[in-house]
């Protein structure tokens, strides 16, 4: 294991494990509630961001990344990856969520978790209804909540085999309401 590696379990990178008869579809919101069971009541409500490692043709993760703020912590937050393998080592989990790094864990918001109505599975139906996309090979999921009040947002990057996104649908995750985003918009995500 690489430093950097370690130093990431370091920082309270859990991991849980779904039980078998969630493996066939481990949506963002069951997972959440797994990764809940993992901390501290007084954390659990904290969510600053979820992600998900670029899936395969299904379009659906086998594992969800979720970044709690947790001032007890070196770093101040916590990662909290739930896999619907049953394997207790995941060493690439670590390496394939590398791509959701909250900026300050401190001034980032905190995910309003009682509007999230919309679940990863749902927001993905939204996005490809909402955008005409062909030779789709992989998804990748990203959950943020704007500032002052706005609703979280799920973003839903489409990737036809390449390393760029070929399309980034952001979809309310109380509301459902889908926006395609412009060339120069996908960049900034």
């Amino acid at each position: 294991m690489s430093a950097a590696h370690h130093s990431l379990f370091s920082f309270g990178c859990v991991f849980g494990f779904a039980p078998p008869h969630n493996q066939t579809t481990l949506t963002a919101l069951r997972a959440l509630k797994i990764a809940q069971r993992r901390l501290r009541p007084e954390v659990r409500s904290k969510l600053l961001g979820v992600s998900s490692a670029r899936t395969d043709g299904s379009l659906k993760p086998e594992a969800w990344r979720f970044v709690f703020m947790d001032p007890e912590t070196v770093g101040n937050c916590r990662v909290v990856t739930v896999a619907a393998k049953t394997s207790s080592e995941h060493p690439d989990t670590v390496e394939a969520f590398n791509s959701f790094k909250p900026k300050n864990s401190a001034s980032s918001p905190v995910i309003s978790q009682n509007k999230l109505l919309i679940d990863s599975d749902h927001a993905l139906e939204k996005a490809r209804t909402f955008s005409k996309l062909k030779d789709i090979s992989s998804v990748e999921y990203q959950l943020t909540q704007g500032g002052d009040g706005q609703e979280p947002v799920w973003n839903v990057a489409f990737f036809t085999g390449t390393e760029e996104s070929v399309a980034l649908v952001r979809v309310g995750a109380k509301t459902g309401t889908a926006e395609l985003m412009e060339s120069e918009e996908m960049k900034m995500v």
